[in-house]
């Protein structure tokens, strides 16, 4: 995998050793309902090679999204999004030409007669760098989704706009990473809370087909708005929002043309037709009291 040097990256070198570990994982024969991570970090790598910043951040979305990856490993990927995303905006680009003239033709040397052979990569060595000997990626077997997660007394109040169409989230450890598709009309996701929780939000557009702006939407159990982040056309986001009671929330994905009518005290009365939009997406819950903790 790709190891980008750069001055001012700092740790970020670090993070770039354990992608061309994790690739190397996979380079052994897996399962095929693991290939697609494989082939993911493959695109990946390809990716940060030719610096495409929006297709790498894209494909790291996907792998946040995959059932695939331990939870430990899904949040590395979160702290990698965000150092792509930095690279995104940023005037100077890490310098990735060495490490990818294995990969892409795109940076061989004009007078150089043909490509070079692979050099050997000495994963070991760059693992014992990091002074860590857990593995990269792990797959979880065992995993069963969770159902009834949310019980049906605790929304028998909540409005019809909310309760009739949303898909609770599993925040077993404190979070959960959704993928998920808008089409034309508001996606509605439901979470238990502990008063005093720093909830954060990150919803990201991964693929575009009706582009068109939208923002998310905080809801209490009385359909009661609390917040809305800024509207965005790519990534939009709440951070550390205090949650203000023990009970269900409902978070809303919502096109620009879909903000619901509310109202004199604050509360959803419907959404209006639906719009255009249409993308897939993944939203990314964090800071929450895990589920279990808060039931009987």
């Amino acid at each position: 995998m790709t190891m980008l040097r750069s001055g001012f990256l700092g740790s970020s070198v670090a993070l770039s050793l354990l992608w061309g570990l994790a690739l190397g994982a996979f380079s052994q024969e897996l399962p095929s309902s693991h290939r697609s991570v494989a082939d993911s970090l493959a695109r990946l790598d390809r990716a940060i090679c030719l610096q495409a910043w929006d297709q790498a951040i894209g494909i790291t979305g996907e792998l946040i999204a995959s059932p695939d990856v331990s939870s430990g490993y899904r949040q590395e990927l979160l702290v990698f999004r965000r150092q792509l995303q930095t690279w995104q905006l940023s005037a100077m680009s890490p310098t990735t030409q060495t490490s990818c003239d294995r990969t892409s033709p795109l940076y061989l040397t004009v007078d150089q007669p043909e490509a070079p052979a692979p050099q050997p990569l000495d994963w070991n060595r760059a693992l014992a760098s990091l002074n860590t000997s857990r593995p990269i990626i792990d797959f979880d077997d065992t995993y069963n989704p969770v159902e009834n997660l949310i019980p049906d007394q605790l929304v028998a109040n909540s409005p019809a706009p909310l309760a009739d169409t949303y898909v609770p989230v599993d925040t077993t450890y404190g979070f959960d990473v959704i993928a998920g598709r808008l089409n034309q009309g508001p996606q509605v996701y439901s979470f238990l809370a502990r008063r005093g929780d720093q909830l954060s939000l990150e919803a990201t557009v991964t693929r575009s087909f009706i582009p068109g702006s939208f923002r998310l939407l905080l809801f209490d159990q009385n359909g009661r708005l609390l917040l809305q982040s800024d509207q965005s056309d790519f990534q939009t986001s709440v951070q550390a929002y205090t949650l203000p009671s023990t009970h269900i929330y409902f978070v809303a994905l919502v096109p620009e043309e879909n903000v619901p009518a509310l109202d004199l005290q604050g509360q959803i009365v419907e959404w209006p037709p639906a719009s255009n939009t249409s993308f897939d997406y993944t939203l990314t819950l964090t800071g929450v009291t895990p589920y279990q903790t808060l039931l009987p």
